[in-house]
């Protein structure tokens, strides 16, 4: 079981914006592997009410003392993370790839990226794609359109399509690594 690096009292696992993350019921604070970090940023689950309550609430001017990982209990680093008018100080282990949020962090890094272009972005294309689904007719005449656009190449059938025997050069192998990658 793992504790509370600043209560010492057991975490609970909690779903958090559709993820699984453990929770300290006394000082609010989240245990989050770093591999999910950046996806749980980036959620619309949670309405930006629901966000803005949470960070009012339970966010409160954190000590810069070291703590230790809840499971390995190594001392975390402290990595600053610059938002408008604050710096929050997450507390990572390299070891176990996890990072300790304080009360109501989470909620100002969700609500420091709904900020972004990038999230409006998205929600502008998500917006476009549900009025697209729910308008058969345009739909189909979207379907239509990109039936009648030319079918080009990707760099795969660009690689395989060469008639010579070296084929798979230098550069190809680069392409089908960059694209083995995403």
């Amino acid at each position: 079981m793992r504790m509370c690096p600043h209560c010492n009292v057991p975490l609970t696992e909690v779903d958090y914006s559709g993820f699984k993350v453990l929770y300290c019921g006394d000082c609010k604070g989240h245990l989050v592997d770093i591999t999910r970090l950046e996806t749980i940023k980036r959620s619309a689950r949670k309405p930006p009410t629901d966000l803005k309550a949470e960070a009012s609430e339970e966010y409160r001017t954190e000590p810069l003392a070291q703590i230790r990982c809840p499971k390995c209990h190594l001392t975390m680093e402290k990595r600053p993370i610059r938002l408008p008018g604050l710096t929050l100080h997450l507390d990572l282990c390299k070891a176990c790839a996890l990072i300790w949020l304080d009360g109501g962090e989470l909620a100002l890094l969700q609500l420091d990226y709904r900020t972004t272009p990038a999230y409006r972005d998205t929600q502008d294309l998500k917006q476009r794609m549900a009025e697209l689904e729910s308008d058969t007719k345009r739909k189909a005449a979207f379907e239509h359109d990109v039936a009648k656009l030319p079918n080009m190449p990707g760099p795969i059938e660009e690689a395989f399509s060469n008639d010579r025997d070296d084929w798979l050069t230098e550069s190809s192998l680069e392409t089908i690594l960059r694209l083995l990658m995403r």
